[in-house]
C-alpha cells in the first residue's frame, strides 16, 4: 500500500464519522478511468475519481470540482447509478463511507493528473476482475456489465462480499 493512502485513511478514521462522497465511473472504448497514489506501483491500489462532500455541495458540483482539481478533463454529463455503504479496515483503521456512483462523460480521453500525488490510468474492462480496484464490489459490478441492475451495495468489513439491494 501507499504511504499517502495510509495517512489519508488514518485521518478519515480519526474523525469517526460516516464519509459521504461521490465517485465517477468514466467508461470509454472498453476501458474505465481510475486513479492510484503516485507513490504506489502501477497495477495496484486503484480507486474511482471523486471525493468527499463539503458543505453546500451537490453531486454535480462536487464531481466537477474533483475532476477539475485532480485531472486535465472537465465533466460533460453524468447520470446517477447507485449507492455503496462501504465499511472497511485499512492499516488497522476502521472507515465507514457512503459512496454515490455516477456514470460520467468527460470532454477528453487524454486525461492527465493535475496533482503530483495521484496518477490516472485507463484500465480495460475485460481485465478488471484481477485489478486491485476498490471497492471490489463496484469493480465486479462494472466488470460484469451490471451497472443498470444495481441500486444499493453493502460492503462490510474486509471480505468485500456485497449485499446487492434492489
Amino acid at each position: 500500500m501507499s504511504g499517502l493512502e495510509d495517512r489519508f485513511f488514518a485521518a478519515v478514521a480519526a474523525r469517526d464519522l460516516v464519509r459521504p462522497s461521490v465517485r465517477a465511473l468514466v467508461v470509454h472504448d472498453g476501458s474505465v478511468l481510475v486513479q492510484r497514489p503516485a507513490d504506489s506501483a502501477p497495477g495496484g491500489g486503484y480507486a474511482f475519481i471523486g471525493g468527499e462532500y463539503e458543505s453546500g455541495d451537490s453531486f454535480e458540483s462536487r464531481l466537477r470540482k474533483e475532476i477539475e482539481e485532480e485531472t486535465t478533463a472537465r465533466l460533460v454529463s453524468w447520470r446517477y447509478l447507485f449507492v455503496v455503504e462501504n465499511r472497511f479496515v485499512h492499516a488497522g483503521h476502521r472507515v465507514h463511507a457512503l459512496e454515490h456512483y455516477v456514470l460520467a462523460t468527460l470532454d477528453t480521453t487524454d486525461v492527465k493528473s493535475r496533482e503530483g500525488h495521484i496518477v490516472q490510468e485507463w484500465l480495460p474492462l475485460d481485465a478488471l476482475g484481477s485489478a486491485d480496484l476498490r471497492p471490489f464490489a463496484v469493480r465486479d459490478v462494472l466488470a460484469n456489465g451490471h451497472l443498470e441492475q444495481v441500486r444499493h451495495l453493502v460492503v462490510d468489513g474486509l471480505s468485500e462480499t456485497p449485499d446487492i439491494g434492489g
